[in-house]
């Protein structure tokens, strides 16, 4: 053969692998655990959520066509520290986590807060403390009620989140300390969400979360970047207020 016509098929077999390793990298994989409203994961494994929303929105954005996969959560950390898979959302950053995570901007938050019947009267309700002045319920056995306990802050307990959110609207209940978020999200499928509201606490911080990219899988700090863009661009158009809207 000769050799520039060897040359030639050389070329264009290099543009044709080329080509195929672009269109591979259009498609990630993110695992995920079922914590809703941010992650749900259905009896058959299907994703949904406002993160998983959110996050496929964004790598759409920049052509990226993400493919959600669930997995015991110690078996994600595992894998992301040895560069096994890509990513993972969501993820409070913790100091242990940055020697092997990429962390992205803020994907969304979680915050504690005051759950209530909307005629409850919460203009003295500022910080932690003045719950003193209230008849207080919070899950018993989550962290939250714990926290509530090793403070010394009288409180009832309840059984779920269902009876938590009725408690403050049909028994003399005033406040469900609970995560905002995901009784919002509980409230509205009960059909109960006007007549709540919720009041954040000065004295309590946000929670953020990030999309968790490993730091040693191949790619990932293109990934973050690519991510990063698509993230703003759905935030400027308003489709991250509409993902927020159709859950609450």
């Amino acid at each position: 053969m000769p050799a520039s016509i060897l040359k030639r098929l050389v070329i264009i077999l290099c543009i044709a692998f080329s080509g195929a390793v672009i269109a591979a990298e259009k498609t990630v994989e993110i695992f995920a655990i079922d914590y809703p409203p941010y992650t749900i994961v259905d009896n058959q494994n299907n994703l949904s959520g406002v993160d998983i929303e959110v996050v496929r929105a964004s790598f759409a954005q920049v052509g990226i066509e993400v493919k959600f996969s669930t997995a015991p959560w110690e078996r994600i950390r595992k894998n992301l520290e040895h560069g096994y898979i890509a990513g993972y959302t969501s993820c409070a950053r913790r100091p242990a986590r940055e020697a092997y995570i990429l962390f992205s901007n803020k994907v969304s938050e979680a915050n504690q807060v005051a759950l209530m019947a909307v005629n409850t009267d919460d203009r003295k309700l500022i910080n932690q403390a003045d719950f003193q002045r209230y008849k207080v319920t919070a899950i018993e056995g989550w962290a939250i009620q714990k926290e509530l306990e090793s403070k010394g802050i009288p409180h009832n307990k309840t059984q779920d989140m269902d009876s938590g959110i009725r408690s403050v609207l049909f028994r003399d209940i005033d406040i469900f300390y609970i995560g905002e978020l995901t009784a919002l999200y509980r409230a509205r499928q009960l059909g109960l969400q006007d007549k709540i509201k919720t009041k954040r606490l000065a004295d309590k911080d946000s929670v953020h979360f990030y999309l968790c990219l490993s730091r040693t899988y191949p790619g990932n700090l293109q990934l973050l970047e690519q991510f990063n863009t698509g993230l703003e661009r759905i935030k400027a158009s308003g489709e991250l207020d509409g993902i927020y809207e159709s859950y609450f």
